[in-house]
């Protein structure tokens, strides 16, 4: 496949401006203001058409590029069947059974926004669509019924609610409770919780790094480097001397029972080596990918903390989701397990402090 770079120009404006929190109507909406074909219309403007029209985007075209995996260069076939070679019905596959051959041609979306697209879509599926581009919109869950939180229109004095949606629906029912809270009052506190747990990883890692020895952790990586390559040589070895016994063999030295018995104990020993090594090198790999996801954490927090109106992405790179209970408390899962850890002793201290002083 060769990248029409006219229409990867309309591609990569939708991702970007998905990812700095513009939601699937509005950015259809945009096209269609800046009279961008649709791609039923740009595909006629390729085949010569000269009357061109400019059709209205829908929500459910922009939706399908974001989530069309082949701008990342990545071709999936086999995601249907037919019952039989006697049949023309086709059934669909489970994602698992999909034939995905990943930088098949040119990337026009990098992975990894890819990636970021896909998790916002997955958080906001089945959210009630509002225009107003609230921070949290998206992340919402009801604690007891694990259905979405929507966020309402401000009402004629300009407040802003938060309702279980499921309740919205079914409350006639006796499903769910409204679990009502003011979003804005709620938006404000919940960035201050966000700050302080920020600032506390800060000042944890800061002492953290004074405290360890880094000389120490060098040579603990060093060392199972050093382990590896002692463990390679011995491979070599065994090699070597099961390359002498079967010379040995060939000339008649020792016997072809004697040689199956050693050929195998040295099998073993090599079998056992080249585990060792991909245990160690598992352990290196595990480290290095630690280390990566800190300095992302890192960069992420110094970035959260220089903001003074932090935008829906990042939040969305923190924050897993939050779920409402009906007495107005807030459960926070973050995408970082260390800030989790964190939420999670500041929970307990704060439960701590409360019985004391009750």
């Amino acid at each position: 496949m060769i990248v029409d770079e006219e229409a990867a120009k309309v591609v990569k404006l939708i991702f970007e401006k998905y990812l700095e929190g513009y939601g699937t109507m509005q950015i259809a909406d945009y096209l269609s203001k800046q009279k961008i074909p649709i791609p039923s219309d740009y595909n006629k403007k390729k085949r010569g058409t000269k009357s061109i029209s400019y059709g209205l985007w829908q929500q459910s075209t922009v939706r399908f590029i974001l989530s069309n995996e082949i701008y990342t260069g990545t071709v999936i076939q086999g995601k249907r069947k037919k019952i039989s070679f006697k049949s023309k019905k086709f059934i669909n596959l489970p994602e698992e059974d999909w034939i995905r051959v990943e930088n098949m041609h040119e990337a026009i979306i990098n992975k990894e926004d890819f990636e970021r697209a896909k998790k916002i879509i997955n958080n906001t599926k089945g959210s009630r669509i509002v225009q107003n581009n609230y921070l949290f919109k998206g992340l919402l869950r009801c604690y007891d019924c694990k259905g979405y939180i929507g966020i309402r229109s401000p009402d004629k004095n300009g407040n802003i609610y938060g309702r279980c949606q499921r309740y919205g629906r079914f409350g006639k029912f006796n499903v769910c409770s409204p679990h009502n809270f003011n979003y804005q009052v709620f938006e404000k506190q919940m960035l201050e919780v966000l700050r302080k747990i920020c600032k506390q990883y800060t000042n944890k890692k800061r002492l953290e790094e004074i405290a360890k020895q880094t000389t120490a952790k060098q040579a603990k990586e060093f060392n199972l480097k050093n382990q590896i390559e002692t463990f390679k040589q011995e491979i070599e070895k065994q090699t070597r001397k099961l390359e002498i016994m079967y010379d040995d063999r060939l000339q008649g030295i020792i016997t072809l029972d004697e040689y199956l018995k050693n050929a195998n104990r040295i099998k073993e020993a090599v079998k056992i080596y080249e585990q060792n090594i991909k245990e160690l090198e598992k352990e290196i790999s595990e480290k290095s990918n630690k280390k990566i996801n800190e300095n992302r954490l890192d960069n992420l927090i110094e970035e959260f903390l220089s903001m003074k109106k932090p935008t829906k992405e990042i939040i969305r790179e923190f924050i897993e989701k939050i779920e409402i209970h009906s007495d107005k408390q807030v459960d926070i899962y973050f995408n970082f397990k260390p800030l989790q850890d964190l939420n999670n002793n500041f929970i307990c201290a704060r439960k701590s402090y409360e019985k004391k002083v009750g």
